[in-house]
């Protein structure tokens, strides 16, 4: 996906580090901070890009390479929303509630939310989008549908964590791969449902 490409990967990559890195001393003292030290390995790295790496192929593979390209943001806005939403709501979130139940649950359990980290993870998203914009890959316009896009796959995510990762059926990774995919493809729904030009 050339260089813009490549600065929407790093975007995510320094968001999620440095949300991985605030509050890490209070996250580690409550039981809830990412294992070594917010190191990730590669099959996290899979996990988070594997679906915006397949949409890279098909960008520079198509005639119309528009729709792959806002699909590709859109996959890692999602990943950057459920990353530092995840983080900042550990750290800084107070009493999350659980998705499904909307009852308050101890911070760090798979499916809790927070206003905190939901609103953190909405500037991360924007900020993905942002740099998306600015490199060309995407016109500005199409920010609110990147941050929507990205709401909803982290979303998914938490009502899978609140059923499916809680029940040992799905493993974080396997989450995180699948609300990629539903962000992806959340963006494309959403243009096609506001009749966005891509």
């Amino acid at each position: 996906a050339g260089l813009p490409g490549f600065a929407v990967l790093l975007s995510f990559f320094v968001l999620g580090s440095a949300a991985t890195l605030l509050g890490f001393r209070r996250k580690e003292r409550a039981g809830i901070a990412q294992e070594k030290k917010g190191a990730r390995s590669a099959r996290h790295a899979l996990a988070n890009c594997g679906v915006a790496s397949y949409l890279a192929l098909l960008m520079i593979g198509s005639g119309s390479p528009g729709l792959f390209a806002f699909a590709f943001v859109c996959a890692f806005a999602t990943a950057a929303f459920d990353t530092v939403s995840s983080e900042i709501g550990q750290a800084y979130g107070g009493r999350p509630v659980l998705i499904t139940t909307l009852r308050p649950v101890p911070a760090g359990t798979d499916g809790a939310v927070s206003w905190v980290g939901t609103l953190a993870g909405a500037v991360a998203a924007l900020a993905v989008g942002g740099v998306a914009t600015a490199g060309g890959l995407l016109p500005r316009g199409l920010l609110g549908l990147v941050a929507a896009a990205g709401l909803v796959g982290s979303t998914a995510d938490s009502i899978l964590g609140a059923t499916l990762e809680r029940r040992g059926l799905l493993d974080n990774d396997a989450v995180n791969f699948s609300n990629t995919l539903i962000g992806a493809l959340a963006g494309i729904g959403l243009a096609v449902l506001t009749a966005t030009p891509l």
